[in-house]
């Protein structure tokens, strides 16, 4: 499929906005002189041509279809929800609009008189279909704008050459340009339209649907709707698909095989399940669609849902599995730490359909391992269970994320250690995860990687190669009891590297004496007999200790999920999968690095940081995403939602008019 468009429809997508028709070309004296002169006469108007413009059936095998409902009307929304005045607005889209008329048109058309006949509150379309005559592969594709006027659009063309007419009411435009440019008279709410294609057959083919059928039709609900349609290219290509997938095992054991026979065969076995998995997907998947909506009043709402036709491929599998377990959040989610600045629960799955691809996953391991004899057999497979799975059947979880807390200290100044406590911190944040199952397999998991990094087979060859002196800064690993608080079941994974040079890191006030130590700890706390946490943080694990204790069962709900007032969207959902997230840890790192390592002089970071560090709303609001199956088991659909509030914009625009984006700043 030809993709030389590709950065044109990405250029529209960023001009969309208010309607330049009130941008006129720059005037001159003389341009004065004409107009008092047409206010003593008026000059006779051109006047527009009647055509057919009576709908034509769409064209055979279309692939993918964009539409845009009205892109005037949708960054109007964006603004009002970002708080930018439409003046910056509609500066961005005049240079947008302007770049993309002088890469697919012509770099010869005066691009300031073709914009002023462009309306943005019209509709755009975007259109590929599969070519029917051809022996090979290929699309014809177009897009299309809307014009007030067919001669206004000719005459603002007219410098880049002659305006040639292909057919009635369709004119192509002059000058050399990588795409084929006409003006076409069009129904709907513009008497014309602007269309481009890469070729001129492209254009011919598509352009009496673009201009006669779709701008007269309804469209999608949604301010921009995007569809790719998989079935009516499987349909024609299938048997093509399957004959260069076949191929896929021979090119993988002639490019990766290395001679070691475990991981030789993992190798083919891999290529051949991927194989098969692309045609079974292929006959499987039924169409792909992207619906965007803005208003003054919710925002964002977006959805990206997958159709499938079968059950027979992995994916269509999975996402059939079970979907009747959809419903509200798992009481196990409204458990997660109050200040989280992410938090997602899902349904679990069934560990036999992950078995497969876990069990190639060990194989390829352990071959690699066996050739560059590293270790002994025992230790590969002692490396080998390491990807055993350690949950049992459709368990319910929650995973939670946050920014580490940074302890203030008396008199304000910290120590090298304290610094790179806090560098550790502003890195990684903090991670915390729950399972509705006991603790047994998961605490098994955690004893495994410690003995496994400490085998002998794997650090006697390690520290050889690195040698005396970059051995000592090898992480040390261990597992043990975990902190008292969190009972006598808990486990501590600790990971830390000792003695490492403060200044090597340039850590604020450090000098060449000065060592630090960097630790990173995962605790595992048993929570009743069919609950587990586990949690992931640097530095001291104190942090860790404190949220654990308070997602732990019985603890106040105050410091929880379940006390916010700004998650009520996913109380009253019905879904598979669910959650929130924020731009909250973005702004602290961007912080917390610069008191770290102090000003670098680079004045572009220093003004994002402050652009971050002052947006209205922190980045703490939260953008929902959900995810659902419906359909049936034959034949499942899948969706994954987002939504952001008028909150998030205000904190996007702030950034917008802060650091000058898009022009958005005078």
């Amino acid at each position: 499929m030809r993709t030389s468009l590709l950065p044109a429809f990405a250029l529209l997508a960023l001009a969309c906005g208010p309607s330049p028709a009130t941008v006129e070309p720059t005037k001159t004296p003389a341009d004065a002189s004409k107009e008092k002169g047409a206010a003593q006469v008026a000059a006779p108007q051109p006047t527009e041509t009647a055509y057919d413009l009576s709908p034509v059936p769409e064209p055979e095998d279309v692939v993918a279809y964009f539409g845009w409902k009205n892109p005037a009307a949708t960054l109007n929304n964006f603004g009002t929800c970002a708080a930018i005045p439409p003046e910056p607005l509609m500066g961005g889209v005049e240079g947008e609009l302007r770049k993309l008329l002088r890469d697919v048109v012509s770099s010869n058309v005066d691009v300031r008189s073709l914009a002023a006949v462009v309306s943005l509150d019209a509709p755009v379309f975007a259109v590929a279909s599969l070519e029917t005559q051809s022996k090979r592969p290929g699309a014809f594709v177009a897009f299309s704008l809307g014009l007030t006027s067919i001669e206004k659009a000719k005459m603002a063309v007219e410098g880049a050459g002659p305006v040639t007419e292909l057919g009635p009411g369709m004119f192509r435009i002059g000058g050399r340009s990588s795409s084929t440019c006409v003006i076409a008279a069009s129904a709907g709410a513009t008497p014309a339209r602007l269309v481009c294609g890469p070729k001129e057959k492209d254009v011919t083919t598509l352009a009496p649907y673009l201009t006669r059928t779709l701008p007269a039709q309804a469209g999608a609900a949604s301010d921009m709707h995007l569809e790719v349609r998989i079935a009516p290219a499987e349909a024609r290509y299938g048997s093509l698909l399957r004959t260069q997938v076949q191929g896929l095992p021979v090119i993988a054991q002639a490019e990766l095989a290395i001679g070691e026979p475990k991981f030789d065969r993992a190798i083919v076995d891999a290529a051949t399940g991927l194989a098969d998995e692309i045609v079974a997907f292929a006959q499987d998947a039924d169409k792909l669609t992207v619906d965007v909506s803005m208003d003054p009043a919710t925002c964002l709402r977006s959805s990206t849902s997958l159709a499938m036709r079968g059950k027979n491929s992995w994916v269509s599998g999975l996402m059939g599995e079970r979907p009747e377990r959809a419903g509200p959040p798992p009481a196990i989610f409204w458990r997660a730490p109050k200040d989280s600045a992410s938090v997602f629960y899902g349904r679990g799955s069934d560990p036999k359909r992950f078995q497969p691809i876990l069990r190639t996953a060990r194989l390829l391991v352990e071959g690699v391992l066996a050739k560059v004899n590293i270790g002994s057999e025992a230790d590969h497979r002692a490396v080998g269970e390491l990807f055993d799975w350690p949950m049992g059947k459709d368990v319910e979880t929650v995973t939670a994320s946050g920014r580490g807390e940074v302890v203030d200290v008396k008199g304000g100044k910290r120590t090298p250690q304290q610094e790179a406590d806090a560098l550790v911190n502003g890195w990684l944040g903090w991670s915390l995860a729950g399972y509705e199952e006991g603790s047994a397999n998961l605490g098994k998991q955690l004893r495994k990687v410690a003995d496994v990094y400490n085998r002998k087979g794997f650090q006697d060859p390690l520290r050889k190669e690195l040698g005396p002196e970059l051995s000592k800064a090898l992480p040390k690993v261990k597992v043990g009891p975990g902190p008292a608080a969190l009972g006598p079941d808990s486990l501590d994974l600790s990971i830390k590297i000792e003695n490492v040079p403060a200044a090597l890191l340039e850590i604020k006030g450090a000098t060449q004496k000065d060592l630090v130590s960097f630790e990173v700890h995962v605790l595992l706390m048993t929570d009743g007999k069919s609950r587990t946490w586990l949690a992931v943080g640097g530095g001291k694990p104190d942090g860790l200790v404190k949220r654990l204790l308070a997602v732990k069962t019985g603890a106040p709900d105050a410091g929880t999920i379940a006390s916010r007032t700004d998650l009520e969207p996913l109380r009253r959902g019905t879904f598979m999968g669910a959650g929130f997230l924020s731009m909250g840890p973005l702004v602290k790192s961007l912080e917390r690095m610069k008191d770290v390592f102090g000003s670098q002089g680079d004045a572009k970071v220093e003004q994002l940081v402050r652009a971050v560090s002052t947006m209205p709303h922190q980045g703490e609001t939260p953008i929902f995403v959900t995810t659902s199956s419906t359909g049936t088991v034959d034949a499942p659909r899948g969706e994954v939602g987002i939504t952001a509030s008028k909150a998030t914009f205000e904190d996007i625009g702030w950034l917008i008019k802060t650091l000058g984006v898009g022009g958005a700043r005078r």
